[in-house]
């Protein structure tokens, strides 16, 4: 089969590898979809985040579609359309994998039966789901994005009334700002560098502000000096960001870290041991059936959050458009 590996920091080839075969509890799934995680996948591109040995397969945020499963799955069967499909480091030969999506097969485990528990988003949050809904391979690609942000946004204690900033213009932030809004937060700002993010941050998130750069509006400075945002979610991944994060949560605000730091630029100790900040992550399990409500009422348009939809074989277009900040979100084809 073919996966897209990166060979060398920088750079990147559509290799061959053997298909990997389903233990018990897995199953095996043909990719039907994979985006390009604009932060996580461009940093381990560039050997630059959870470094290991190369080659690297790459990829998370895929959908793809059940084909064999072993003897003792209970929950998947043949058909099933299901969310981020992995490769294991063994299926990587002299690499490993991060997360293997990329690849044109891959294996997910059923949890469920393997731990005894029912299947579903609560009693395991398990993010190799079923998908819920009915929606083309690039539209349910975004959906593993929309999943994390509005998990760590509810685990954030994002609710009606409580003021919010994100730190960060990329799909996660836009994302972030999107369902602050949609939870009931006000006002959301967000806070980024590119001022061509604006319409973006408008239309999509439809967020109550969007500031380029650190000359912020009175609006922001009087919630600043009021005691600062409630929360402010750093979605960047970098020391400098999170010095932003740190301005805006003011005396009284909360700093929530989702961000993940290259290798290069780590945040630095000071910051995160103040006292408001809290590293957090996301179960995107627990957020799937939330999420399928807001496509389905219109809150969540998922046809935004894909710009490009390019071959698996254009695997350096691909890139170069997310590297160069031309597209919001890239998808893979087989």
């Amino acid at each position: 089969m073919k996966a897209l590996l990166a060979i060398a920091p920088g750079m990147l080839r559509l290799s061959e590898l053997d298909i990997p075969a389903p233990g018990d509890y897995d199953a095996l799934v043909r990719l039907e979809a994979c985006a390009i995680c604009n932060s996580t996948d461009h940093k381990l591109m560039r050997h630059d985040l959870f470094p290991g040995p190369l080659p690297i397969a790459l990829g998370h945020e895929s959908i793809g579609t059940v084909t064999v499963v072993g003897q003792k799955v209970a929950n998947y069967k043949p058909g099933d359309r299901v969310f981020r499909q992995r490769l294991a480091d063994a299926h990587v030969p002299g690499g490993c994998s991060r997360w293997g999506g990329f690849a044109q097969y891959g294996l997910v485990t059923d949890e469920w039966e393997r731990q005894g528990v029912p299947y579903g988003p609560e009693p395991l949050p398990h993010d190799q789901q079923k998908l819920l809904i009915d929606v083309p391979p690039a539209r349910a690609t975004a959906m593993v994005t929309l999943m994390e942000t509005l998990d760590c946004a509810v685990a954030c204690g994002v609710v009606t009334g409580i003021s919010f900033a994100v730190v960060g213009s990329g799909p996660v932030g836009q994302a972030f700002a999107m369902f602050a809004k949609l939870l009931g937060a006000s006002p959301v700002f967000a806070f980024g560098r590119s001022p061509a993010r604006a319409e973006r941050f408008a239309s999509v998130s439809r967020c109550d502000g969007y500031v380029a750069g650190v000359d912020f509006p009175a609006e922001v400075r009087r919630i600043v000096a009021a005691g600062g945002f409630d929360i402010v979610l750093e979605a960047v991944g970098s020391p400098e960001a999170l010095d932003t994060a740190l301005e805006l949560s003011g005396e009284n605000g909360r700093v929530c870290v989702y961000g993940v730091p290259p290798e290069s630029s780590p945040y630095r100790e000071e910051q995160l041991a103040r006292p408001n900040v809290t590293r957090v992550g996301a179960r995107e399990g627990r957020a799937q059936a939330a999420l399928v409500e807001m496509i389905e009422n219109g809150g969540v348009r998922l046809e935004d959050w894909v710009s490009h939809i390019l071959p698996l074989a254009e695997y350096e277009q691909a890139f170069e458009l997310v590297t160069l900040h031309k597209a919001d979100k890239v998808v893979l084809i087989p």
